[in-house]
């Protein structure tokens, strides 16, 4: 036999054995690859959506006047969604911050208004159409803390805004492609079901609550006949990147209230313009 064949036939236990473990590594890392991957499409999606508004306001606010006001405002929403691929229930919250000013008809007396609403709560989801189209409901808490101020009044020129509601929530996301770009549309409602909030007493002062104590009941609980407020949301999205979409959304808010012996409302119509951004936080060993 040659030397380089007996050299071949020595060490054949060994190439053998070299080719089996190369074998089993790549069937490893096959195998590693596929657990990474069904791990990354497990993990939790975060969807992320800030937007701007404006459009007009009317508030009303018996225990300052009873006069009307009509104006401009702005408003801040914070939008996030909590969601994990393959359950039907998910998180959504929101931060909503908007302000206003408003005049009456004869322009004499102006009204300025703010507040910063909370929005928590569970929702569940129902796809339809090949995931195309999904319907959710759930309940949100809202926590909102405001208020009014009348600049021509001198007794009293200022009324707090605070309270606590649970609302049903229902929402709707409709998935299509338009010019090869996919879009969204999505639809959500809040309806007030029961809550609790401050409001002096028509005729009591601040100084008679906080100062010298004679409290009146000033804490009242609420439902959607004393606090029928309405909540609602039109949004549109368009894919501008791989996990970034541009938002244009509709967004009505109205508030109202009779407590007290007081009425109040304010009224909230906004053009919203903002970007949404889905994303997954990978933990690495």
């Amino acid at each position: 036999m040659k030397p380089c064949m007996k050299h071949f036939s020595a060490h054949r236990p060994c190439i053998v054995l070299l080719a089996l473990l190369r074998a089993v590594v790549l069937q490893a890392e096959t195998n590693v690859g596929a657990a990474t991957d069904a791990t990354t499409e497990a993990l939790p999606v975060t969807q992320r959506s800030w937007s701007v508004g404006i459009g007009p306001s009317k508030v009303q606010d018996t225990y300052l006047s009873a006069v009307h006001f009509s104006g401009t405002g702005f408003t801040l929403l914070g939008s996030y969604v909590y969601e994990r691929p393959g359950r039907r229930w998910y998180t959504a919250w929101q931060h909503q911050l908007h302000a206003s000013q408003g005049a009456d008809r004869a322009g004499h007396d102006s009204m300025l208004e703010g507040a910063y609403d909370l929005y928590l709560g569970r929702l569940r989801c129902w796809p339809l159409a090949g995931n195309k189209l999904s319907l959710a409901a759930g309940v949100m808490a809202n926590i909102g803390i405001g208020g009014l101020y009348n600049t021509r009044n001198g007794n009293n020129p200022a009324q707090a805004r605070l309270h606590l509601a649970l609302m049903p929530t229902l929402a709707a996301r409709y998935r299509f492609s338009l010019c090869r770009t996919d879009m969204t549309l999505g639809y959500e409602a809040q309806l007030p079901l029961a809550g609790v909030m401050f409001s002096p007493r028509f005729g009591q002062s601040y100084y008679e609550i906080f100062g010298r104590g004679n409290y009146d009941r000033n804490m009242v609980v609420t439902t959607f006949v004393s606090a029928p407020t309405f909540r609602q949301q039109l949004t549109l999205d368009g894919q501008i990147g791989r996990r970034a979409t541009i938002r244009i959304g509709l967004l009505a808010d109205l508030q109202q209230a009779r407590v007290n012996d007081i009425r109040q409302h304010v009224y909230s119509y906004r053009l919203m313009l903002g970007l949404t951004h889905r994303f997954s936080v990978v933990r690495r060993m």
